[in-house]
C-alpha cells in the first residue's frame, strides 16, 4: 500500500479485498481466488464462455451479453416446458373425450360416424398414450439428473 501526498491511499483490488475480508473477520482471499488485471478488472473461474473477445477477463459489456444470452435460453427452456405440458394436458383430455364422442355420435344417430369412431380408437389412443409417456418420463429423467 502507498501513501499519495495528497494523504489518500491508493491500493489495488486485491489489497482492498483482503482489507475487506480482514474487517469482516473473514479469512484473506488467497491463490486460486479472483484474478485481476492491472486495470482492475475481475475474471471468475467458471466464466470462460463469457469471455468474447478471448483477453482472459471479462469486461462489463461481455458480462451483460452473457446475462442476456443465459436470460433468453432460460426464457426459451420455460416456453419449451409450458407447450410441452399443454400438449400433454390436452392430449389427456382428448383421451377422456373421445370416448363421450362416441357415445355421442350414437345418440344423436349417427351411426357411420360412431362406427368410424370405434374404428379409430385403438390407433388413437396408443398414439396419445404415447404423446404423455414421452412428456412425463422426460420429466422423471430431468428431474433425476
Amino acid at each position: 500500500m502507498a501513501v499519495d501526498k495528497g494523504s489518500e491511499v491508493s491500493m489495488t483490488r486485491a489489497d482492498y479485498d483482503a482489507l475487506k475480508a480482514k474487517a469482516a473477520g473473514a479469512p484473506a482471499p488467497v491463490g486460486d481466488g479472483d484474478r485481476y488485471d492491472d486495470r482492475g478488472f475481475r475474471t471468475v473461474d467458471g466464466m470462460q464462455e463469457a469471455d468474447v473477445n478471448g483477453d482472459g477477463h471479462i469486461s462489463n459489456g461481455e458480462l451483460e451479453m452473457h446475462l442476456e444470452f443465459k436470460r433468453k435460453e432460460l426464457e426459451d427452456a420455460d416456453a419449451m416446458r409450458d407447450a410441452q405440458r399443454k400438449m400433454a394436458w390436452f392430449s389427456l383430455l382428448g383421451m377422456l373425450l373421445y370416448p363421450f364422442a362416441v357415445v355421442m355420435a350414437s345418440f344423436v344417430g349417427l351411426n357411420e360416424a360412431q362406427k368410424t369412431l370405434g374404428d379409430m380408437a385403438p390407433t388413437y389412443f396408443v398414439a396419445v398414450a404415447g404423446i404423455v409417456a414421452a412428456f412425463f418420463g422426460a420429466q422423471a429423467w430431468s428431474k433425476g439428473k
